[in-house]
């Protein structure tokens, strides 16, 4: 008897420390950083989805065991611990490159072609990929194409754009040359495997028209661009609406 008492003795104190420790680290305070895919309220609900997660000490075994669950935009949590009750989620997106349009659906892929996501609404800063034959695709997966050299050309466009943060909206194929479309600028890359010089020096004549406030428009030709180039901007053409309106502006 005294041997059974012993040990539901020690296993109260177990049990007590057990819920004082899950009180006392239990998390109240949750701030939510880095994202600009998903809203705070859905990654809370990623990391505190597991039994017992709204503890410190729970959520630090998860953290080093098996993960703090994924969703298809994240690369990485890090939970950064500010002591009892309070806790930062540092969350690092994957970085999207582009996107294509199918059946009404936007296909997202990353860096290296594989398909993160299908959703019906575009987002905002993602370029959309047009004029290639992907074919068939799996989330997960990289797209399969006919051109090899003209989706690795893609890839690496993609990629150059994320990486000088240019703003751009449709990258388009035409018969395996790439044209790009940023703002009111239709820029011919041309054919090439590589385009790094390229875009290297067309984020710097951005970087310059930011700074000096200026409007591009028209069009740049770099088919045969070579590094040092100059980049030349042709003003659009004058249409016959604008031309009228011009002899009008005279008259009067």
């Amino acid at each position: 008897m005294r041997v059974l008492k012993r040990l539901f003795a020690v296993a109260a104190v177990i049990a007590l420390l057990l819920v004082g420790v899950y009180f006392i680290f239990h998390i109240d305070n949750v701030t939510v950083e880095g994202t600009e895919y998903y809203s705070d309220s859905e990654i809370k609900n990623l990391v505190f989805q597991k039994k017992l997660s709204g503890n410190e000490v729970v959520l630090w075994l998860y953290e080093k065991t098996v993960g703090l669950g994924s969703l298809p935009f994240i690369e990485t949590i890090e939970v950064e611990y500010h002591g009892p009750r309070s806790v930062t989620l540092h969350v690092y997106d994957k970085t999207i490159s582009g996107c294509i349009k199918y059946l009404g659906q936007y296909v997202y892929f990353d860096k290296d072609g594989i398909v993160l996501q299908t959703l019906p609404k575009k987002k905002k800063g993602i370029p959309v990929v047009t004029g290639g034959n992907f074919g068939n695709f799996t989330v997960g997966e990289a797209f399969k194409t006919a051109d090899e050299g003209v989706f690795e050309s893609i890839m690496n466009v993609s990629q150059l754009i994320s990486h000088y943060n240019i703003s751009a909206k449709q990258l388009h194929i035409e018969s395996g040359a790439l044209i790009l479309y940023s703002g009111k600028l239709k820029i011919y890359l041309g054919k090439k495997k590589r385009y790094d010089d390229e875009m290297n020096n067309l984020a710097r004549v951005f970087e310059t028209a930011v700074k000096e406030k200026l409007t591009l428009e028209g069009t740049i030709h770099m088919e045969n661009y070579k590094a040092g180039d100059s980049i030349v901007v042709d003003p659009p053409k004058k249409t016959n609406k604008n031309v009228k309106k011009t002899k009008k502006k005279e008259e009067n």
